[in-house]
């Protein structure tokens, strides 16, 4: 995905988030305001009730404590009718006064620091009804649904989330390919060259392909080249190990300090322009049951990065002991090392540690991954530590007689 289109999704979606959010919380305040003004209305109408009844009551008479305890009564009545649980208070002012006096009240004992009044006038006095305001109350009635739509936000959140890594990690497969395509096509172009230049001057310079010594030189070179395509084309078919069976593998009794040794050998000889300081320290006898090429497969290919990924002087330490029915085979360098979100990496498919636009530590990020597939393959495990600018450490434990 392109960048442009990348931002364009993360914005729409981010955008649909907010106008939902925006769209619960209108509606919540709504429901809440609908909520609170029906309970405004209930209480008036109870209060209009209660005072009917209480007026029918006294049929004349005046109004005194006895009689505001009765409207007191009234009221609960009327609020136990209607469904509503709150703590009232009921009082009788004076009007003869600019400011309203108490003359009596009663009730009100738990009333809470915020109130709901619905009052009655009559010449000279007032009668008044004092409830709780209803925000608990509605609150709680709304509970449900403002947990819905809580939890539609918090999903839609990790929706959306999900999909940004989603996203992030299609990028990353995207730079992973095109790396890859430039590193491959870089690497392929450099042996046909060579071999076609070599070709080419035997079959285009007269006399040179008559001259035996210039003759073996090139055609040398030549074969060389054709080798070196050979191991590139090898190295990407190896990518196809995940797909092996554990019965693929050809297991029979190896010798660990002699498949060492052959390492060794094998990777001084690749590498004789550089001075590498090899360290073996291998258990005598130690042997294990595996697939001879492929654990030497294994080995080699860690090695390997342990030179291309040094500085100009190069130690490399291979040490292997047993542990119980287990056998550990720790390789180690001193090389420029990787860093914490590196190591997260190092044994995805094509994945290769960041190395500017430097050529000269090639690969395509299939070395580590074939690592991984086969020790997985024999049971067993790899753990990596590293420091950067300090080197790497791989330990690899193995099943010592095979699943």
């Amino acid at each position: 995905m392109k960048r442009g289109h990348f931002i364009a999704v993360s914005l729409m979606v981010i955008l649909s988030l907010v106008m939902l959010s925006l769209m619960g919380a209108t509606w919540s305040v709504r429901t809440y305001r609908d909520m609170r003004d029906d309970y405004t209305r209930q209480i008036e109408s109870i209060m209009e009730e209660s005072t009917y009844q209480y007026i029918s009551i006294l049929s004349g008479t005046n109004i005194n404590i006895g009689s505001i305890s009765r409207f007191h009564s009234i009221v609960a009545d009327e609020l136990h009718t209607s469904g509503i649980a709150t703590d009232f208070m009921v009082e009788v002012l004076s009007t003869t006064d600019n400011e309203p006096i108490c003359l009596m009240s009663k009730g009100g004992e738990h009333l809470g620091s915020q109130h709901l009044s619905a009052e009655r006038r009559f010449t000279p006095l007032i009668l008044r009804l004092t409830v709780d305001a209803p925000h608990i109350a509605i609150m709680r009635n709304m509970r449900w649904m403002l947990s819905l739509q809580i939890a539609s936000i918090v999903v839609l959140i990790i929706t959306f989330v999900y999909l940004l890594r989603t996203l992030l990690r299609a990028k990353s497969i995207n730079d992973i390919r095109r790396d890859l395509t430039h590193n491959i096509t870089h690497e392929l172009k450099t042996p046909i060259a060579a071999a076609y230049a070599a070709t080419d001057a035997l079959l285009t310079i007269p006399g040179m392909a008559e001259e035996e010594k210039v003759r073996t030189e090139y055609l040398n070179m030549t074969l060389t080249e054709l080798k070196r395509l050979g191991s590139m084309v090898d190295e990407i078919l190896r990518s196809s190990t995940e797909e092996y069976t554990s019965e693929q593998l050809r297991k029979e009794l190896v010798d660990v300090n002699e498949m060492t040794n052959k390492v060794v050998a094998s990777m001084s000889l690749k590498y004789d322009s550089r001075n590498i300081a090899w360290h073996t320290d291998i258990e005598a006898g130690l042997d294990i049951v595996a697939d001879p090429i492929h654990l030497e497969g294994a080995i080699s290919a860690l090695v390997d990065n342990a030179i291309k990924y040094s500085f100009d002087s190069v130690e490399v330490m291979i040490t292997a002991v047993s542990k119980a029915n287990n056998i550990a085979i720790v390789v180690e360098d001193h090389g420029c090392g990787m860093t914490r979100g590196e190591l997260k990496h190092i044994f995805d498919k094509f994945y290769r540690v960041p190395t500017g636009n430097r050529h000269d530590t090639k690969g395509y990020g299939l070395g580590l991954y074939y690592v991984k597939c086969i020790i997985k393959r024999h049971g067993g495990n790899i753990r990596v530590t590293s420091t950067k600018g300090y080197g790497s450490r791989f330990e690899i434990t193995l099943p010592r007689h095979g699943r």
